[in-house]
């Protein structure tokens, strides 16, 4: 699995699934997840996180109410229905399947296959606990950010935006999804608080200065 550094220690970072539109982005690249483990009498039942490395993520949260689950990812989307097969958890769009099977040491095998799928895609997820969650929610928020910063550029932008446009309320909002500050609820924005982010232009908007506030104090990104 992949990290970044926090400061002067290595973060691990997540990884991600949603639905049937985003399982082709989900399969260009899966990135590394916390550790950590929480008590829970359902094996499924959780925070998990896991992948490879690049742009992407995989964040899935499972609850369940009176044996009724909930599969939300990247990190709070909801993914579908799901349903107990066995051991497993299955969540079917149609267009694939996704099927999550617990394994011994806080491990889940998350499993693809559908019409898209020549043969089954398998990754390995870990269990976290609800802070490092939430900490590799941040990294996904700062990727998606870059994202909006890319397409900015590549859409005619002479200089990247100011900081005024890099805000749930600014231009950028309209480019990307805006990420959300899993600590706090509400969509991540400008500040130094955990879950939140700084951006600042650098050399004139030739290039920016980006990065992502972890819940120990510690950054992400640069």
């Amino acid at each position: 699995m992949g990290s970044t550094r926090r400061g002067s220690r290595r973060v691990r970072r997540p990884t991600v699934v949603v639905v049937a539109t985003l399982a082709a982005t989900l399969l260009a690249a899966l990135v590394a997840g916390c550790g950590g483990s929480t008590a829970s009498t359902d094996p499924l039942v959780g925070y998990w996180v896991g992948g490879g490395t690049g742009a992407q993520m995989t964040l899935v949260q499972i609850k369940s109410d009176g044996g009724k689950y909930t599969v939300l990812a990247n990190p709070n989307r909801p993914t579908g229905a799901a349903k107990k097969e066995g051991d497993s958890l299955v969540v079917d769009t149609h267009a694939v399947l996704m099927r999550f099977t617990p394994l011994p040491g806080d491990k889940m095998q998350l499993q693809f296959t559908g019409e898209m799928f020549k043969k089954p895609v398998t990754q390995s997820l870990s269990r976290t606990d609800q802070t490092g969650y939430a900490d590799a929610a941040v990294a996904y928020g700062i990727v998606a950010i870059r994202r909006g910063l890319a397409m900015w550029k590549a859409g005619g932008g002479k200089k990247y935006p100011p900081a005024a446009e890099v805000a749930p309320d600014g231009m950028l909002s309209k480019m990307i999804s805006w990420p959300l500050n899993m600590f706090t609820g509400q969509p991540m924005q400008q500040s130094d608080g955990k879950g939140d982010y700084t951006y600042s232009q650098v050399a004139g908007g030739k290039s920016y200065s980006l990065v992502g506030h972890l819940s120990d104090g510690s950054t992400v990104g640069k």
